[in-house]
């Protein structure tokens, strides 16, 4: 039996480790708004808190051994998804009830009265600016008002849940390691995009019947848009990305990629992505870093990728470098296979 208990996330973006409640107050407040905080029972008090911004992103790891009890009304400009690791934590949202774990999110929003009797936990939590969230809403066609009567909670067992937990465990794991690309430039873009994105698919997922039935995206704009995805595979891409591009829903596109090509959008996006990735492994032979192109093209996780290019392939893109050197004799000459 393992004893050793789990690591702490995003340990060089250290913001808080303190046992001064004050202090705690101090600074929470100045991330998540002013709130009252009270210690239930006798365990001594300790909080550590770590903090990174990815873009418009932010990314929380809080881990307290201290149940307590808080009320406040959420300040600052940005939903925030609450992933707990480890504990449970009771809620009310203007009024609302809901219970986070590690099996569902809670989701709160600036101006709500929110109070919390957790137990000790440890969790993640993602926040994602009000101005953005409420334009992609308008886009999705899922409300904005009344927030906490339909999207207080979340469950993470499902297929977009599960995904944006893991997607976030990941991050914060990897941005653990020293000189990580995730803390920015083109690798830390897509991660935020993809976190975003998954998140809208989380608010969506209960509410299929949200909008009004889309007509499906034509023969011709589909073309359009897969020409266009084409040429900006190094990009960071979305289904809402595309639907803007084409001027119409991001289920309408759904459903065209679905009906012509028996895949999601951006299942579309990832195997265009692995064909390109192994054109250039082709071409650039054994002086190709598999890294830096997989990167190039979006892929970050390399284990991921390592995967779904064997799915597609059958083969690891180190096995097509290797199979591509043996093809060449010295003075560059190829043999047939």
């Amino acid at each position: 039996m393992n004893d050793t208990p789990p690591a702490d996330y995003l340990t060089h973006f250290a913001l808080l480790h303190t046992r001064d409640l004050d202090e705690s107050r101090q600074v929470m407040g100045e991330l998540w708004g002013k709130h009252e905080v009270a210690i239930k029972g006798h365990i001594p008090f300790e909080t550590i808190v770590n903090h990174v911004e990815i873009g418009q992103t932010g990314l929380t790891f809080v881990r307290c051994p201290t149940p307590l009890r808080v009320r406040c009304t959420l300040g600052g400009d940005r939903f925030t998804v609450l992933l707990h690791e480890e504990g449970r934590s009771l809620h009310q949202i203007n009024a609302e009830s809901t219970v986070a774990g590690p099996g569902s999110a809670v989701i709160v929003v600036p101006g709500q009265d929110v109070r919390m009797d957790s137990e000790a936990v440890r969790l993640l939590a993602l926040e994602y600016p009000t101005t953005r969230v409420e334009q992609a809403l308008r886009i999705r066609g899922l409300p904005s008002a009344r927030f906490e009567q339909w999207a207080r909670h979340r469950d993470l067992t499902s297929p977009a849940g599960a995904a944006l937990r893991s997607l976030a465990q990941w991050a914060a794991r990897e941005l653990n390691q020293p000189d990580t690309p995730l803390a920015s430039g083109p690798t830390a873009e897509h991660l935020e995009q993809t976190l975003f994105s998954l998140f809208l698919d989380c608010l969506a997922e209960p509410f299929p019947s949200a909008a009004p039935p889309d007509p499906m995206l034509g023969r011709i704009k589909l073309s359009d848009c897969e020409h266009w995805i084409a040429a900006n595979l190094q990009e960071s891409l979305s289904v809402d990305t595309l639907a803007t591009l084409v001027g119409v829903s991001p289920r309408a596109v759904q459903l065209a990629f679905r009906h012509y090509h028996h895949c999601t959008p951006m299942a579309f996006v990832r195997r265009a992505r692995l064909h390109s990735i192994r054109q250039e492994l082709l071409a650039r032979g054994e002086v190709t870093t598999v890294t830096e192109v997989a990167m190039k093209f979006r892929f970050f996780h390399m284990g991921h990728f390592a995967d779904a290019y064997r799915r597609e392939f059958g083969e690891r893109p180190a096995e097509t470098i290797r199979r591509l050197h043996r093809r060449v004799v010295p003075g560059g000459t190829h043999l047939p296979d």
